[in-house]
């Protein structure tokens, strides 16, 4: 499960409680306590020529490990990093001056993401335990490529392949040293740069959400993956722009983002057969759901104004939409709180603060993470 993450998280809500604990109208109708405030912390950025100002958050476990990468406006090539303790690691790709990425990390300290092989080869998905990080290949040959956004507790990954650049995007999973594609929704494509289908996220139960090609064709629909079959999430009732299931915790349920009947595409929880619409925080024109823990919090990202730049983390539970800006106690006054990739199971967030500022926000973009006070 991530931002990954995930993305993942990659990373809200309090909703849609199971028949043994009571229904999700009856959860929120319960008394709400006082809003919980967060401690927040700059993860920095590496200090490496390569390297920084900016940094981004994309994952963190329950161990509070975090992944995620480094780069700078002059050189923009990422260098993949791990925060634990207080201290951000530099992760070296497998080609040693090339860039990778960490997109996700398990609760075992297992780190997936994407790194240069060669000087002449696209990136590869990896997966780094024990200090050792592992090429997880392509399933053809030279020239292809992939990417991993992934990895559960059992060492599960998920992510994507293509064959050539330029070559449709394929959604995959590594698993015990094989690699398997998991299909589309009965669409193909012969367009290049196009997506047939990308895994985003997977559970601990082999569940794996994210987004594929339906035989009707564009646009690309979210999906449920499991016990070899992919299953359309369906929509918040727009038919236009894609659906994108992003994370999935062991519960079933389901954060991304989705076009509703308005027009809008707004962050969406799905369970069982059901899709609901999160909303905005106030004069928002759109949001996206990055990630989501077992309480069934989602984090992510909404617009705060007409603006595209105009962006806040957010963190909706109990069916409220919640600024974290507006519930952190320490956040400096030039810095602004722009995504939340990743939430964990105690609640600990981590995303990046922004690019696009609002006025008066002018530190530079870096990783944080939110350690909620109670």
């Amino acid at each position: 499960m991530r931002r990954r993450s995930v993305v993942l998280l990659p990373a809200t809500l309090s909703l849609l409680l199971t028949a043994l604990v009571g229904s999700p109208l009856a959860a929120e109708a319960e008394t709400r306590s006082a809003a919980t405030t967060y401690t927040y912390v700059n993860l920095g950025w590496l200090g490496v020529p390569a390297g920084g100002p900016i940094s981004e958050a994309w994952d963190v476990n329950a161990s509070r490990q975090v992944v995620g990468n480094s780069s700078n406006d002059q050189n923009p090539a990422a260098h993949a990093f791990l925060w634990e303790n207080g201290r951000l690691t530099a992760l070296e790709a497998i080609y040693s001056t090339g860039e990778n990425n960490a997109t996700a990390i398990n609760d075992l300290g297992h780190i997936a993401g994407y790194t240069h092989v060669s000087f002449y080869e696209p990136p590869h998905a990896f997966l780094r335990r024990d200090g050792r990080t592992t090429d997880l290949g392509t399933g053809w040959g030279s020239g292809s490529g992939s990417a991993a956004y992934d990895v559960n507790s059992n060492g599960v990954v998920v992510g994507t392949r293509f064959r050539s650049q330029g070559s449709p995007v394929r959604a995959v999973m590594w698993k015990k040293g094989k690699l398997r594609d998991l299909g589309t929704l009965g669409g193909s494509s012969d367009q290049k740069w196009s997506t047939e289908a990308e895994a985003n996220a997977i559970n601990d139960k082999g569940q794996v959400v994210g987004t594929a090609l339906p035989s009707t064709g564009n646009p690309l629909h979210g999906f449920i993956w499991q016990d070899g079959r992919m299953t359309d999430l369906g929509s918040l009732g727009g038919g236009t722009e894609a659906t994108v299931a992003q994370d999935i915790n062991e519960r079933t349920q389901i954060t991304g983002w989705s076009q509703n009947a308005a027009g809008q595409t707004n962050a969406f929880v799905w369970e069982a057969g059901a899709m609901r619409d999160l909303g905005t925080l106030p004069g928002g024109t759109g949001s996206f759901g990055y990630g989501i823990n077992e309480s069934g919090q989602v984090v992510g990202r909404s617009r705060t104004s007409d603006s595209y730049y105009g962006a806040h983390a957010f963190l909706w539970k109990n069916g409220e939409m919640v600024d974290l800006n507006t519930v952190v106690t320490n956040l400096p006054p030039d810095v602004s709180l722009e995504l939340a990739n990743a939430i964990n199971d105690d609640g600990v967030i981590v995303g990046q603060t922004c690019y696009y500022c609002d006025p008066g926000k002018t530190a530079d973009p870096h990783a944080y993470m939110l350690i909620p006070n109670s």
